[in-house]
């Protein structure tokens, strides 16, 4: 039995499956790429960085807090707005194409050439791995970027034998990846997990060589460090002081093992398999060796979110794609009821496996930094002209009223982090930038920064009353006179 096949009762599951996975996957797609405000506070500071390096400001200074994300982010950004202005819709749209590039790829590389069904059916798969992560394919966070370039760099590396261009080009992707997002940095130890996993007999060379990716990027962080400490710091020394919480390991890993029970059906697939495990698979396995423990690792830190839990989801879910032909081959030999009956429950595995967190993706889904009430916002603050109007927790606010290109609450917290934790006080940096404000707009959010609050009333701050703004998201606060 094969997908591409003639349609029978066995496969109707596995187009229930599909249905919902498109279904869902396009209200997120309409809902994303037609909203005009950020998502997440995380999208407007980034946003701010941006239009930094657009105004010839340095990103990685002295006293400037930046992202924990790599710099070719704000790099990407800033040509996006170069194009379009500030707009974060653009950016999120152009960030979702490197979503649904990574698994367009991912199953083309994964599935038998010429057999469309298959390709379909592995491409949802891999989209519903959103559903999952935050909805991180419909976000203008780096995540399913750095994917890309970590897996087309790893291609490359596969196949480096066919062209001399081959592997120069992969370690430049290996770079990309990591330059996107550190952590995908993992992508360039998966060749020597392939190598110490499944060479027989290993040979020296073979491991000198499949260490090469990993080297280059060392040596890259390596000449950032002398020539670029400020670089380096934002990249390295400032996520390296957010704590992990080594406790929670376990639990993390009964999460992924009991919520994602697709991952469970292709290890069954995988055991039951007869024969020699193809080439594919080894990669795929080393793959798995390498990104669940570095996913979960991350998962761990103060402030890890399921969206870091990215590439582990990519791995288990491409096991199962080399997987299905098992899986349905063992469906077909079934008679037509029990056929029925198995392929109903993995495509009940299926929809359990991205659905099982739906309430937190809907409320995700129409979560905002900010409300309707944005605009107006803005026009209330282009009326104190002559005065210092700031707004730490959605800089884009202050920019679009007066040009005034601030700082992000949420990185100043993230860099002067205390113990591995946000601190308990405002930092320095925020105190100084508060103290020369006249005016400051708070947005409230799903993340709670109740710290701010306290800075503005210690630093005189009242919050004004204004009929326009009355049950909004947004509080203007003006400095007491004396």
């Amino acid at each position: 039995m094969t997908i591409s096949g003639k349609l029978s009762l066995s496969r109707i599951p596995f187009w229930v499956a599909a249905i919902a996975i498109t279904t869902a996957t396009i209200c997120v797609a309409a809902a994303r790429w037609s909203e005009q405000l950020p998502i997440n506070p995380w999208e407007a500071a980034i946003a701010m960085e941006a239009v930094r390096l657009n105004a010839g400001m340095p990103i990685y200074e002295t006293g400037h807090a930046t992202h924990m994300y790599g710099p070719l982010l704000t790099v990407m950004l800033a040509g996006i707005f170069r194009v379009v202005g500030i707009n974060l819709l653009g950016a999120r749209v152009l960030f979702s194409f490197f979503g649904l590039a990574l698994a367009a790829f991912l199953s083309t590389i994964l599935c038998p050439k010429g057999s469309r069904a298959w390709w379909f059916l592995a491409f949802l798969l891999f989209l519903g791995i959103s559903f999952r992560t935050n909805l991180i394919f419909f976000t203008a966070q780096p995540d399913c970027a750095a994917a890309l370039f970590g897996m087309l760099g790893l291609y490359l590396w596969i196949g480096r034998d066919k062209s001399r261009v081959r592997p120069v080009i992969s370690v430049g992707l290996f770079l990309c990846a990591a330059f996107m997002k550190q952590t995908a940095a993992a992508f360039a130890l998966i060749p020597i997990i392939h190598t110490l996993g499944w060479e027989r007999p290993l040979r020296w060379r073979s491991l000198v060589v499949s260490v090469i990716p990993a080297s280059v990027v060392a040596i890259i962080l390596i000449v950032i460090y002398f020539f670029a400490p400020q670089l380096f710091s934002g990249l390295v020394l400032v996520p390296a002081t957010i704590k992990v919480y080594y406790g929670r390991i376990p639990r993390v890993v009964l999460y992924l093992l009991a919520t994602f029970p697709i991952f469970v059906t292709a290890l069954l697939a995988a055991f039951r398999s007869s024969g020699p495990v193809s080439e594919r698979e080894r990669w795929v396995w080393s793959a798995i060796i390498v990104l669940i423990p570095v996913s979960i690792w991350t998962t761990c830190k103060s402030g890890g979110s399921d969206n870091s839990l990215l590439y582990a989801y990519l791995a288990m879910t491409a096991l199962l794609v080399l997987k299905l032909d098992t899986i349905l081959h063992w469906i077909g030999a079934l008679p037509p009821r029990r056929g029925f009956a198995a392929a109903s429950a993995v495509a009940l595995v299926i929809l359990v496996s991205f659905f099982v967190q739906v309430r937190k993706d809907r409320s995700l889904l129409f979560a905002r930094c900010g409300d309707e009430k944005y605009d107006a916002t803005v026009v209330l603050a282009r009326q104190h002209a002559g005065e210092k109007v700031i707004s730490p927790q959605d800089p884009t606010l202050a920019y679009r009223a007066s040009g005034y290109i601030g700082r992000s609450l949420f990185f100043e917290l993230d860099a002067h982090a205390v113990n591995g934790n946000w601190p308990a006080d405002l930092p320095l940096s925020m105190e100084e930038e508060l103290a020369q404000a006249d005016y400051v707009i708070e947005v409230k959010n799903y993340v709670p920064t109740p710290v701010f609050e306290r800075g503005l009333r210690n630093q005189h701050f009242r919050p004004v009353v204004v009929e326009a703004l009355i049950d909004s998201a947004y509080t203007i606060w003006q400095r007491a006179q004396n």
